[in-house]
This record gives C-alpha cells, sequence and structure tokens, in this order.
C-alpha cells in the first residue's frame, strides 16, 4: 500500500460489471455525497473492510443512477470484470466539511439517546438508509425502534458528550405498541 493507507478511507461505491470495451466500470452508489467522486481523483479498491490499492479517476458520470467510471491505466474490460464486486473507497472528510447535520455512521453509532428533559431512552445502534429518509435504529432493551433522522426529532448530536438528544413524539418510542 501507498501513503494512502495512513487515512481512514470510507466506502462509496461497490464495482458492477464492465460497461462497453476499453475498460468502464458501472458502480452502484452508496454515498450520500457521489459528487465528491471526480475527475483526476485518487481512490481506493479493495474489500469491506480495506482498500488494497489505490487508482486515479480519469473521468466519472451518472448512468441510469449509478457511475459510469473510466480508471487511468484501466483500458480492457477483462480488467475491469476482476473488479465485479470490489468496494471503491474516498478519504474520510473532517466533520467540519460536512454539510450541518451530517455525521458519518460510525461516529454516531454507540451514542447514548436522552430526551430533551435528559431521560434515558437507550442506544443509537446503527442508520437504515430507508427508501424517502434516513431513521436512528434505537435499542433499548430488547426492542429496536427506528427513529426519523430529521432534525424535528433528533434536535442535537454531541459527539463529545457521546449523546443524541430526541424529542419524539407521543408512541414512537412506546413500548405498549408491543404485540404477542
Amino acid at each position: 500500500m501507498s501513503s494512502e493507507d495512513s487515512r481512514n478511507w470510507l466506502i462509496v461505491g461497490r464495482a458492477g460489471k464492465p460497461h462497453g470495451v476499453h475498460g468502464d466500470v458501472l458502480v452502484d452508489i452508496i454515498t450520500d455525497f457521489p459528487e465528491r467522486l471526480t475527475d483526476g481523483m485518487t481512490f481506493g479498491l479493495g474489500d469491506e473492510t480495506a482498500p488494497s490499492e489505490f487508482h486515479e479517476v480519469f473521468k466519472i458520470r451518472f448512468h441510469k443512477g449509478r457511475w459510469l467510471l473510466s480508471v487511468r491505466d484501466l483500458r480492457d474490460r477483462d480488467a475491469a470484470e476482476s473488479w465485479r464486486g470490489r468496494y471503491l473507497y474516498l478519504p474520510e472528510q473532517a466533520l467540519d466539511e460536512l454539510p450541518e447535520g451530517f455525521y458519518y455512521e460510525h461516529h454516531i453509532v454507540g451514542l447514548a439517546c436522552r430526551s430533551p428533559q435528559g431521560d434515558e431512552l437507550g442506544e443509537v445502534t446503527g442508520v437504515d438508509q430507508g427508501p424517502g429518509q434516513r431513521r436512528l435504529i434505537v435499542r433499548r432493551g430488547r426492542r429496536e425502534f427506528l427513529v426519523p433522522y430529521v432534525p424535528e426529532i433528533v434536535v442535537d448530536v454531541d459527539l463529545e458528550a457521546g449523546t443524541v438528544t430526541i424529542d419524539a413524539p407521543s408512541g414512537l418510542l412506546d413500548d405498549s405498541f408491543i404485540t404477542a
């Protein structure tokens, strides 16, 4: 690996089938910020754990909801086929570079959930990228609740304090809806 591997890298896409005969690759987008991958940028390629090699984007464009990626020095369809199923990585942005209210999933998983009054509501165990909106997965005891990740409900994320403040409407985190 190069010096690139000392940075924190995040999965942004998954390579699919080759496109055309010149080594272009269709890539499923797995990021909220697809515009970050640009012509001339270095990206990582690897399995689900980490990038194992680094390449340079020759040209990137959108094609039917995916990226159509041309990679410098990848000009062969058979070589592009060997990328199928592998993950594309970009370096993590600093938190202050993200739009307001955006956090990486690995920063909020494990945070304690509190009401605005300070009552304990559970712990964030994941993020559900459901259709239409993102939701926090909050575990309390043996139950999990899906909490819409909207500013009216998730009113504060405090990474230093390790907390998420949730102003839950009536019934959202209510155990009385358990069915036997």
